[in-house]
Formats: C-alpha cells, structure tokens, sequence
C-alpha cells in the first residue's frame, strides 16, 4: 500500500510539473517567433505557401487553444494568384486535462470570413488533387481495434464562401455567406445543426437557403441519420418576383449510408407558393408529400412511394421508380389526377375560364397514366383522360425538351368542339366570328409535333364525322394534316390539308375529298342552309395565302368539281316560276302552287375554277324529268352571292295545273333562267319574255319569208307571160 501511496505521490508530481511546464510555455513563449518555421512546414508537406499574416495566439487551461489569422494557403499552380484558402480568423482548442490520460477531446473550432476556391481548369485537372495525394497516409485498425475518433464541443462557421468553377464550360456557381453552427460532435451521438447560406447557381439566378436538424452521424460506420431536418429556400433571379419563391422541404427523418451509398427520407413533404406575372396576387400553392423516397446511389436506383402532390386543389398521386439517377436519369411509375373542376381550379392558376356555348362543359378533368422521364423528355403511356364526357386513350408525351417535339397517338370516343366554342351573340352570329379569326403563325412556326387522332364521333365547327382518323406532322413552320379521313352523312371523307407558315405570309394548300355523301345535312350543317337535298361527290384541289380567315377567301384558287344525283333543289320550283312567268307575261291569272317548293332533279354537276374566292363555273349541268338545264355559275365567297345564267330547256310538259294544254307550245323552248341574290336566299327568275320576243321574232322571220317566196313565185309567172305572150 505504501508503494501505491508514493506511486500517486510521484504520478501527482510529475502532472504538477507538466502543467508548470505548459504554464510557462503560455507565458514566456511567443508562438509569433515560430510563423516561419510553420509556414516552411507547411509548404513541405502540401508544396503550397501558407502565409499567416495575423497574430497567434496561445491559451492552456482549461483548454489548449490556438487562435491565429488572418491566413491564406495559396493554389496550386496553373490556377491563378488568388489564394485557394483564406481565413480572417480561426480557433482550435483542444481540452487539456484529457490530454494526461491519452484522449482527445477538441473544443469549438471557429471559422471567421474562411474563403474556399474549387477550380477545375480546361484539362479536367483539379486544384485540390495534389493536396489528397500529400495527405497523411491511413492505417486501417486492426482487427478487433476499434477506430478513435475524437469529440469536437462544436462547430461555428460564419461570413465563408465556397467558389466552385469549372473552365472546361465556363460554368460557376458558389456558397456565399455561410453559416453554420452546431452542438457538440461525437461519433454516434445526435447534435443539433443549423446553417443559412446565398447559393449562386448562375448568373441571375441564386437561392437563399437555411437547414435545421438533429443529426446523428456515425463516422465509424459511416451511416448518418437526421431527425425532423428542415430546408427552406427562397428562388431569386430574372424573371422572379422581387421577393422571390419560397419553398420548404422537410421530412421525419433522412439516412445516408456512405459507405453502401444507400439514402432514405421518410414523410417528404415539399412546400412551395408559385407567384408571377400572369398568377393570382396571393400565388399558386404547391405541395409535394412522398411516404418514402429511397436512393441507391451505387445501383443508381430510386424509388419514390405514396407521392401526394397538391396543385392549388388538384390532387395528383402516385409512385415512381429511378434508374441511372447519376448518369442519365430515367423515372418511371403511375401518375393519377383525380377529377378536378376546371371551372373551380383554372382561377386559382390566374387562368380566365372561357365563356363557351354550353356553360355544362370544362366540369370534370381527370387522367391516369404511366409516367416515363427523363432529363431530355416526358412521356404519357396507357393514357386516360377524361374531359368532361369524352374519353382520351393511347399516349402523349415530349419526345425533346429543347426541340419541344411533341408526339401523341390518342384514340377519342367522342367530342362535340362546338361546346367549347364562344357562344353565339345575339344576331345570330357567333361572337368569335364577328371579327376574321387570325391565323397563330408565331405558335405554327415554333410547333414540333408528329402524332395519330382517332375520333369515334366528333363535331367540328357543325360538321358531325364518325370514324375520323387525322395524322399531324408539323415542324418549322410547315404543318400538314394527313391522312384525314372520316365517315360523314353517309359517305367518305379523305383530306390533305397543309399550313406553309415559315415564310411572312402562310399558305394553305386544301385537297379534299367527299364521294357518296348527303348533302342536305352536310349543307344544313355546314352553312345553315337547308336548299340542295341528294347524293353525291366533291373534289377540291385549292391553295390560299394570308394571316385570317378573310385574307384566305379572298386569295383562294383551285379547281373543283361535284356531282349530285336523285336530289333537289329547296325553296324553288323552276317550273312554277316559268308558268308563273308565262301567265304574268300573257296577263293571265297566276297559276297556284300544287306541289313543295323544290325543283327536283335526276343529276346535278359541273366543274369550276376558283381565282382569288370567285368560283366559275361554265359546264354546269342539271337533268330533271321534264327540263334539262345548263350554264354558267359564278359564286363570290366573300361576298356569300351568287350569279347564275342558265337555259332551261323544256322536255316536256308535267302533267299538273289547269293549263297543261295550253303549256304545249313550250316543248323544245329554251328558255333562259337567272339565279341571284345571296347564298341563304337566291331568287329565280325565269325569263318567259325574252322567250317569247324569240318567238315572235322567228315568227315574223318566218312570215316575211312566206310573203318573199310567194312575191317572188308572182313574179317570175308575170314575167313568163309577158315574154312568152299567150302562145
């Protein structure tokens, strides 16, 4: 027991001593008379020049402490004069009674105005490369031997910047004004951290952002965990609102393995309000929630489950999976939007809600579909949406982000266009229609689109199609619409329709196709016009330039033809005007009506030439039971008139009216037929007088010639007599 007593004795002494020793050093040493010995240490080991500048300072109790700047450590060659460190001020400590029994214990480290430049030149070389490769050289422990790893009381970082550049693309980007703080470090055990620093990622585009958490790092193992971490982040930059974007993100807790390269956070929940030119004053809210995301980042695999996204009230959920995350990312999974209002959310987005024809329509708006991105596209498959009534199946998708390629093959059930369209005004007019609809050359130049529409019934400004398929390919500025092909009012329907709008002016090229279609509900549809009923065809090879609906009538050219059988001719009945004609000119009693207005015919056609929105017809022909007629017809579309000079030519007389005998005299006339007046409300007028000043002209022709031959024949007998007497 003595020999324990003077031990401890002895041990007490000599810790006695060391301190005497260190309390001496503090007070008659200057560690200023060593700066050139510590900066000559430090450039042969790191091969840089450490200057420090400021006076070092040295305290022992309760903690051996070192405080010293300014200092700088300049780069590596090849990267410039500017220093690759510099500090205004810092301090290490490291608690000195646990020193005498071999631990470690480090105190506050302090980093004041610390600036840190992360180069890599042209070449690729990197200019903190030389210093890992002169670092301290890592013996693993030995088996059984467990790593010591010291405690640090805490970290305080304030006013740094970390430059990152690299030359190879002239890109730059920087921490600036960073902070941090945190509470006491030991391996394995949870401290709090807290940080705020101005990120620059480009030029007029920067985030300042704040991070607070608990974390639990575990340097042995390398497995770190975060508790109830929380980032917020204000987006600023050109094109932002001065105040900038906010968004939060925090989660329950996050993982890192390091070592495995395995990362997780539980309970995301992303918070953002959008606000612009265009958006509502108080912003468009956004929240992003996921039950778990997982990264593997040595697999490059992600999976993302339970996504809940609220778009100012439109519910989007979902999950989805990652692979090649690091290289070239790709994600995949099921994105669904539950039926949504359009009329309740298009406000929310600073979006006007159109006034449509049937205020029933922009209702519902839901879709469901498999979900593929990447960093260069988007795309939709096994699509379905839902627009109110009309189901859309099949694809869409962004085949190139920069190129904005737009590809789609959709498969429709049904829409009626019309509903959606501006409703009519009072006159009867539809309001969009007041002024000439523009033609959007800006939008066609920039189009990039290639894609199948399949529509099972469909109605487009009156036209009703079943069946109808449409190909669209569009790219810059040249747009074509082909194959069109639809069933319509009983017939076929094949179109080639094309939009040159790259140059000032677009050009519309039409070739169009109509065989075996009703053209009384074709036309009733089409042209609010209930006057030509039958079967038949239509062909039209046209082209037309301008920026509106008006330029292009007044500029439109082709040719055209049609035929039409077994049909009519509504509102009119050519034989009632010519008797009504005849009765008027012989100042007889007008002959009533006996059947419909209508002039029925067993085949109507001709072809045409259309020269800037004049169609011209010279070989229209029509062939009824007891007429056949044939002319000329002239058609102004923009003036929406028509001039038809016609010959009617009587076959024979129908069997109606009193005066049917008395009609007989008209059997082979020809007699000429005008129709004019405006497309709704032509007026037919047969002209019986000119007809019959014919008549009476031949007449008298004929008479005259009568009395000629009957003067001449009395003449020549005269003459014979007197030259041959009574012998």
């Amino acid at each position: 027991m003595r020999i324990l007593k003077w031990l401890g004795v002895g041990v007490g002494v000599l810790v006695g001593l060391f301190i005497v020793t260190v309390v001496l050093v503090v007070l008659f040493v200057d560690p200023n008379d060593y700066k050139d010995d510590l900066e000559r240490l430090a450039e042969q080991q790191t091969g840089r020049q450490l200057a420090l500048t400021g006076d070092l300072k040295l305290s022992v109790f309760p903690w051996l402490a070192i405080e010293f700047g300014p200092a700088t450590l300049s780069d590596a060659p090849g990267f410039g004069n500017e220093p690759f460190v510099a500090v205004q001020r810092a301090r290490l400590s490291v608690r000195f009674l646990p020193l005498l029994r071999g631990a470690i214990e480090v105190g506050d480290i302090r980093l004041d105005g610390m600036n840190v430049r992360l180069i890599t030149d042209a070449t690729g070389r990197e200019n903190w490369a030389d210093l890992a490769a002169t670092g301290p050289d890592e013996t693993p422990p030995a088996d059984g031997e467990s790593l010591s790893i010291p405690t640090i009381a805490g970290l305080e970082i304030r006013a740094a910047s970390i430059l990152l550049e690299d030359r190879r693309d002239d890109s730059r980007m920087g921490i600036v004004n960073l902070n941090v703080e945190t509470g006491r470090l030991a391996s394995g055990e949870p401290f709090g951290l807290s940080s705020d620093f101005l990120f620059e990622m480009s030029p007029g585009l920067s985030a300042r952002m704040s991070l607070t958490a608990t974390v639990t790092a575990d340097l042995a193992t390398s497995v770190h965990a975060l508790e109830r971490p929380v980032i917020e982040a204000t987006l600023l930059g050109d094109g932002l609102p001065a105040d900038g974007v906010t968004f939060k993100v925090q989660a329950d807790s996050a993982r890192v393995d390091v070592g495995q390269e395995q990362h997780s956070l539980e309970a995301l929940v992303a918070e953002t309000v959008w606000r612009g030119e265009g958006l509502p004053v108080a912003g468009v809210p956004v929240t992003v929630r996921a039950a778990v995301l997982k990264a593997d980042l040595a697999s490059q695999t992600l999976s993302l489950d339970g996504l809940d996204i609220d778009a100012a009230g439109a519910q989007f959920t979902g999950s989805l999976t990652g692979e090649e995350v690091l290289d070239a990312p790709r994600l995949q999974g099921q994105l669904v939007l539950a039926p949504v209002s359009l009329r309740d959310w298009l406000p929310r987005l600073g979006v006007e809600v159109p006034v449509t024809s049937d205020p029933q329509v922009l209702q519902k708006l839901a879709f469901t579909a498999q979900v593929a991105l990447t960093s260069t596209s988007a795309g939709f498959e096994d699509l379905v949406l839902q627009l109110d009534d009309t189901t859309a199946r099949g694809s869409f998708g962004i085949a190139d982000f920069e190129a904005q390629a737009l590809r789609f093959d959709l498969d429709v059930d049904r829409i009626d266009a019309d509903r959606y369209l501006a409703p009519e005004a009072p006159d009867g007019n539809a309001a969009a229609d007041a002024a000439p609809a523009e033609i959007p050359v800006e939008a066609l130049r920039q189009l990039n689109a290639r894609g199948t529409l399949a529509i099972g019934e469909a109605v487009f400004a009156g036209i009703r199609f079943t069946k109808l398929r449409l190909g669209v390919t569009a790219r810059d500025g040249d747009v074509r619409f082909n194959p069109v092909e639809a069933t319509a009012y009983g017939g076929q329907y094949r179109g080639d329709v094309g939009i040159a709008a790259a140059g000032d002016t677009p050009r519309v090229t039409l070739d169009q196709t109509l065989s075996e279609v009703d053209f009384a509900p074709l036309l009733t549809d089409l042209f609010e016009t209930q006057r030509l009923s039958g079967k038949g065809s239509f062909n039209a090879k046209l082209t037309a330039t301008g920026r509106n609906t008006e330029a292009l009538q007044k500029t439109l050219n082709g040719t055209l033809d049609f035929g039409v059988k077994d049909g009519a001719l509504e509102g009119a009945d050519l034989w009632y005007e010519i008797r009504r004609a005849r009765a008027v000119l012989r100042q007889q009693a007008i002959p009533e009506r006996t059947g419909a207005r209508r002039t029925a015919f067993t085949a109507l056609a001709g072809t045409g030439t259309v020269r800037d929105g004049v169609i011209e017809s010279r070989d229209l022909t029509m062939a009824m039971a007891y007429l056949r007629v044939a002319g000329t017809a002239s058609l102004d579309l923009p003036k929406s008139e028509i001039d038809s000079r016609l010959e009617a030519t009587v076959l024979r007389i129908p069997a109606e009216g009193a005066d049917t005998g008395g009609m007989q005299e008209l059997v082979n006339a020809r007699i000429p037929v005008r129709i004019t007046g405006p497309f709704a409300d032509p007026g037919v007028r047969p002209d019986i007088e000119d007809y019959l000043e014919n008549k009476v002209r031949e007449r008298v022709e004929e008479e005259t010639e009568k009395v000629e031959e009957k003067l001449r024949d009395t003449l020549q007998e005269r003459l014979r007599r007197a030259l041959g007497g009574d012998g």
